[in-house]
C-alpha cells in the first residue's frame, strides 16, 4: 500500500512549485510601474491555482489510491475478488485465474472420462486423481499452530483490515458487513477424554489482532459436559451441526446452519470464515452452507473419505464462485481425510 505523505512533503513540493515562478517575478513593485503590478497580479494568480492543484493531486492520493497510477494494476484483483485482494498486481491475478480456468479437476487424461466415479471406496486413490488446490494465496499460513485442529487459512490478516473501495471511500460491504469479522468453528472434541482443543481459535484471534478484533464461535455437542474456561475472545456453544435431514430425530445439542444462524442472529451477516472437522457431518450438511442466511468466504474442512457419487460437494462450491486454496492428505490415518481449504471470489473472476 501507498506510504501516507507527510505534511514536510507536501510542504516541500508547494515550494518546489513556486520556485519558477518566484524566480520570474520582476525587482518590488514601484507604485508607478502598472506593468509590474500587473504582472505580479498574475503571478500570484498562477501560484494560487498550483497550491490548490498540489492539495487536490495529494489529497487524491491519499484519500482515493486506486487513482494513484500505481495502484490501478490492482484494481482487478480487487474487484474480482470481492475487495478481499487489494495488493495483487493485474499481470499476477490474470495468471492465477488461468490456472483455474486451466487445471484439471479429474485425470480423465489416465483414467478415462469417468474418472471421477473410480476408486470413490478407496479415498487415497481417489483424492490422488481429483480436485487438486488450483488457487494460491499471497500470505496462506497455518493457524493453531501444530495441533490437531490446525487450519490453513487465505491470508488472515486481511480479516480486520479496513477495505476502501475503488472510490476511495470505505468498502462496509466487505468489510465484514454489519458488525465486523465472524468466524464460526464446528467440532474438535476430544471424544474420550472430553478435552478441547482450543488452539487454532487462539491463534486466529491473535493473527487478527486480538481480542475484540473478530467475532468467534465454537461449536461443539459434546460441551455441554465441559468444566473448564472459554479462552477469552471465543464464545462457547454447545450443540453440533446436524442437516436439516437429521433435524427430525430430535438429537439433543444439535442445530441445523440455518437454525445456528438464526439462534445467534447472524442473518445477512458476512461469515469470514466457516472452519469444520465434525467428524463426518460434512456429508450430510454440505448443501446448506450457503443457503441458510450468511455465505461464508472461506471454508476450511476435513472431509472423512471420499464423497459417495450423490455428495457433489467439489461441484456444488465450483458452481457458487470458490475456489480451492489449500488441499492436504492427513498422514495419520494414510490419506483417507483430506484438509480442503475453499475461498469464494466473485463471479466476474470465472469470466
Amino acid at each position: 500500500n501507498e506510504e501516507k505523505p507527510s505534511s514536510t512533503a507536501i510542504v516541500k513540493s508547494v515550494i518546489f512549485s513556486m520556485k519558477p515562478i518566484l524566480l520570474t517575478l520582476p525587482p518590488p513593485l514601484n507604485k508607478h510601474r502598472r506593468d509590474n503590478k500587473l504582472l505580479f497580479l498574475l503571478a500570484s494568480f498562477i501560484l494560487s491555482l498550483l497550491v490548490v492543484r498540489n492539495i487536490m493531486l495529494y489529497s487524491s492520493h491519499i484519500l482515493h489510491p486506486f487513482r494513484n497510477p500505481n495502484m490501478e494494476d490492482y484494481r482487478l484483483a480487487y474487484q474480482e475478488s470481492s475487495g478481499f485482494f487489494n495488493d495483487i498486481p493485474s499481470h499476477v491475478w490474470k495468471q492465477k485465474k488461468q490456472r483455474v480456468q486451466n487445471q484439471p479437476k479429474h485425470n480423465d487424461e489416465q483414467l478415462g472420462l469417468r474418472s471421477k466415479f473410480m476408486n470413490r471406496n478407496k479415498p487415497k486413490s481417489w483424492y490422488q486423481h481429483n480436485w487438486d488446490a488450483e488457487f494460491t494465496c499471497p500470505h496462506e499460513r497455518r493457524v493453531g499452530g501444530v495441533s490437531d485442529g490446525a487450519k490453513w487459512i487465505c491470508d488472515p490478516h486481511r480479516l480486520n483490515k479496513d477495505r476502501i473501495d475503488v472510490d476511495g471511500i470505505h468498502d462496509d460491504t466487505y468489510q465484514h458487513s454489519k458488525n465486523g469479522c465472524l468466524v464460526y468453528s464446528f467440532g474438535r472434541g476430544s471424544p474420550i477424554t472430553r478435552t478441547f482443543d482450543f488452539a487454532f481459535e487462539i491463534d486466529l484471534l491473535k493473527t487478527i489482532g486480538g481480542e475484540g478484533t473478530c467475532e468467534i464461535h465454537f461449536f461443539d455437542h459434546r460441551l455441554d459436559t465441559f468444566g473448564g474456561h472459554a479462552p477469552r475472545g471465543v464464545i462457547l456453544h454447545p450443540w453440533g451441526l446436524e442437516g436439516s435431514t437429521d433435524a427430525s430425530k430430535s438429537r439433543r445439542n444439535f442445530m441445523t446452519l440455518k437454525e445456528t444462524i438464526h439462534e445467534l442472529n447472524h442473518e445477512g451477516r458476512q461469515l469470514d470464515i466457516m472452519r469444520l472437522d465434525c467428524e463426518g457431518c460434512e456429508w450430510n450438511t454440505f448443501r446448506e452452507w450457503l443457503n441458510s442466511g450468511i455465505l461464508p468466504r472461506q471454508i476450511v474442512v476435513t472431509l472423512h473419505g471420499a464423497p459417495g457419487n450423490e455428495h457433489n460437494i467439489f461441484e456444488l462450491l465450483e458452481a457458487n464462485n470458490y475456489v480451492i486454496f489449500h488441499r492436504e492428505a492427513d498422514v495419520r490415518y494414510g490419506g483417507m481425510w483430506q484438509e480442503y481449504g475453499f475461498l469464494r471470489l466473485a463471479p466476474e473472476f470465472f469470466d
